[in-house]
């Protein structure tokens, strides 16, 4: 008798020891892992890369786990039949009334601890089902409100928030044990805690079908404005409330004349009233409005700084003779009248980069060269008024000694000398410039660095020049004192330079030092910080501009004898017109290498201190004390930049202009994550349309023009935009009301 199954329900009572069942199963298994093995032997064997093996016993005892297998077709029919006699459970598989498979057995045992196993896996597999569900309705509810108050209000009366993003805490403890014998036990070990969080979090809230709150908070983001919050609630179309937006809102008007503003944070609302909508904001502008022109192709920028931005700790003059005669040697421009021509020279940093090519041992020397030096140890040797080595005691005095070339020894040897460091010399291991990171006019003597220098950089020079027809040298060439090669490389050992001290690593008012440094030069500036360079004569505009109080700019200083006259003209940057006769034009005189670096987009005065000392002999000579008080700002050369920054009662110079750059069918706003839709491109008072006649990168601020017709036209192109520079140091607020009413 048998009997036909078609699951695992038949419970018999014989019964074999569960060992050997699994040894049973076992043995199968490998088996069919051998039949595997020996196949793939065999020559034609399958050589697809994932092969498809067919099973050599039946599906209980060799599954399938293969997801690309296909199942038995349906023709294949199984069965599990019990024979009494022997106790089996047969697995038995046909096509039709023929065996398709040599059938195989199954002991009671073997049955049942399949069952099991298979009852198991339906267990935790429904158990980790049931979790999956109980995790996704505890991360994302549904909430939902039956109040028709609620409905009316909000809409479909669904709640859902969908937060993404994460937040990393890192915890942990810092400590040192010093074993410091001179250390109290209590002071050797030192410890705190670490403790630090960032978030990046994204929510997406959804209340009803009216009110939406999309939310991005990160901490590690560069610029606070990329943190967005904002509250938005949309009304129906008959409803008197159309929008309201609260947080990061924008206002736009179609005028080109009021064009509203982007990056705004406040409340913006939207009302009906039958034809008439009124769209009204109340919020603080967070950027700030700003254009650029372009006429031909080339740029256009507007540029204003202040008077007491100048450039520190870039510009200097290479002796106390240049500095005496700058003013007489600029006085006459573009005619030079000065007998220097400096014919070479050599110009030491202070290294900071760890690239011993080309670095030596350098001492900077503050009275070097001088024939009036500071120090009363040093003595003068020559009534010539030109620097020269030789001018005074100090350079003869240091070389006789051959102990001063050695590093270790030279610091004692100047202090015998009765020389003090920092204020009368500096000792440093530096690197010498190349030629392309600076610029030196030969007759002014001054020198431009490209790179600005740190605070407690050294910056030395060496130099050669021409006097009268005679040659005189201010230092020591690395030419002139080559290194010591036997001794090897590095710091230690390389003979010592003896150069002209230009900065030292502290600024101190009350030395000649303070003197050689320019605080006439000025880097144009736009209002957002941005700078110029690579400048044309051709569109060039510089005014100076005076603050009077409650009373605007006005280009002309209102009182003394010099009223009404203007500060372009006083200062001598307007003696010239287009053709260089000495006829003043109201206009800047553009002259290449002294009055302009045009590359490097430098204005240079002709006057060592326009607004102090020179501004008072030229305009308020004669004038009361009570008057020059009001208008001379001597503490801009007097004490550092800082400090006379605090002066705003004479603080009242404006530079201000526009700056023509180099041709070019892209134009570089000066700013960057620019607010989007923020920029509005006009050509000959037509606005012009994004991505047809012109493209906007807003993340490195840039307008490429891509209509060539605009650019061959020549018509002048006007781009104003948004800049979020001065972001949290100044905000403004924004009111702005729109009436719009349908005909």
């Amino acid at each position: 008798m048998t009997a036909a199954l078609t699951g695992f329900g038949v419970a018999v009572s014989a019964q074999q020891p569960a060992d050997t069942a699994r040894q049973r199963l076992d043995s199968i298994r490998r088996a069919d892992s051998l039949r595997r093995l020996t196949d793939s032997l065999l020559p034609g064997h399958d050589t697809l890369k994932f092969p498809l093996h067919d099973r050599r016993s039946d599906r209980f005892t060799s599954p399938n786990r293969n997801p690309f297998d296909l199942k038995d077709p349906a023709n294949i029919h199984d069965s599990i039949e019990y024979d009494p006699t022997t106790k089996h459970y047969y697995i038995v598989e046909k096509i039709g009334n023929q065996y398709y498979r040599k059938p195989t057995y199954l002991t009671f045992d073997e049955l049942m601890q399949m069952q099991a196993q298979q009852s198991e896996d339906d267990y935790f597999r429904k158990r980790a089902d049931a979790l999956s569900a109980l995790n996704k309705k505890l991360l994302r509810p549904k909430l939902s409100v039956s109040d028709n108050l609620f409905n009316r209000i909000f809409g479909n009366g669904k709640i859902d928030i969908r937060p993404q993003g994460n937040v990393d805490i890192t915890a942990g403890y810092q400590g040192q044990n010093i074993q410091n014998p001179t250390l109290p036990e209590s002071a050797r070990r030192t410890g705190t805690f670490d403790f630090n969080m960032n978030a990046n979090v994204n929510v997406l809230g959804n209340i009803g079908d009216k009110l939406k709150l999309p939310i991005s908070y990160n901490t590690l983001a560069n610029f606070d404005f990329e943190n967005q919050l904002k509250l938005d609630y949309t009304g129906g179309p008959d409803e008197i409330i159309k929008k309201i937006e609260a947080g990061n809102v924008s206002f736009t008007t179609p005028s080109t004349l009021m064009t509203g503003a982007q990056s705004l944070f406040g409340i913006k609302t939207k009302l009906q009233f039958g034809k008439l909508s009124i769209t009204a904001v109340l919020a603080n502008q967070r950027s700030q409005k700003q254009t650029v022109s372009s006429s031909g192709g080339a740029s256009v920028t507007s540029y204003q700084f202040k008077a007491d931005d100048y450039e520190e700790n870039r510009h200097f003059l290479l002796a106390q003779y240049f500095r005496t005669h700058y003013n007489q040697a600029m006085a006459k421009l573009p005619v030079v009248t000065s007998q220097v021509n400096i014919l070479r020279m050599e110009v030491w940093v202070t290294n900071r980069n760890g690239i011993d090519t080309g670095s030596r041992n350098i001492v900077g020397l503050m009275d070097l060269g001088e024939s009036a030096p500071y120090n009363p140890n040093i003595h003068p040797l020559t009534g010539q008024p030109y620097p020269f080595n030789a001018a005074n005691s100090e350079y003869g005095a240091i070389v006789s000694d051959p102990s001063s070339r050695n590093p270790s020894q030279a610091a004692n040897k100047l202090n015998s000398l009765g020389l003090t460091q920092v204020q009368d010399f500096e000792m440093v291991y530096a690197r010498k410039l190349s030629p392309n990171d600076y610029y030196f006019n030969p007759q002014i003597g001054f020198i431009s660095i490209n790179q600005t220098l740190q605070a407690n950089d050294v910056l030395a020079v060496a130099y050669q020049y021409s006097y009268n027809g005679r040659i005189y040298q201010v230092g020591e060439f690395s030419s002139d004192v080559p290194p010591d090669t036997a001794a090897g490389t590095g710091a230690g050992s390389q003979k010592v330079l003896y150069l002209k001290l230009l900065k030292a690593t502290s600024q101190r008012t009350n030395l000649p030092l303070w003197k050689l440094m320019m605080k006439n030069v000025y880097s144009l500036k736009t209002a957002g910080g941005s700078y110029l360079s690579n400048i044309q004569q051709s569109g060039f505009q510089f005014n100076i501009l005076y603050d009077e109080p409650s009373k605007g700019t006005k280009r002309y200083i209102p009182e003394g004898p010099k009223a009404n006259i203007p500060l372009l003209t006083i200062l001598s940057l307007d003696r010239l017109n287009a053709h260089n006769d000495p006829q003043p034009d109201g206009v800047f005189d553009y002259l290449e290498g002294y009055t302009v670096l045009s590359n490097q987009g430098r204005i240079i005065f002709p006057l060592l201190e326009p607004f102090g000392h020179d501004l008072d002999s030229i305009a308020f000579n004669g004038a009361p004390q009570t008057l020059k008080d009001k208008y001379i700002f001597n503490q801009l050369y007097d004490t550092i930049k800082a400090v006379a920054q605090t002066f705003a009662n004479v603080d009242r110079y404006v530079l201000q202009g526009t700056a023509k750059g180099q041709a070019s069918s892209n134009l570089q706003l000066g700013a960057y994550n620019v607010p989007p839709g923020s920029v509005v491109v006009t050509a000959g008072g037509q606005t012009l349309k994004e991505n047809v006649d012109y493209i906007v990168d807003y993340n490195l601020g840039t307008v490429q023009v891509i209509n060539q017709a605009i650019l061959n036209s020549g018509v002048p192109v006007n781009v104003s935009y948004e800049n979020n520079a001065s972001f949290g140091l100044q905000q403004r607020s924004f009111l702005g009301v729109l009436l719009d009413y349908l005909v």
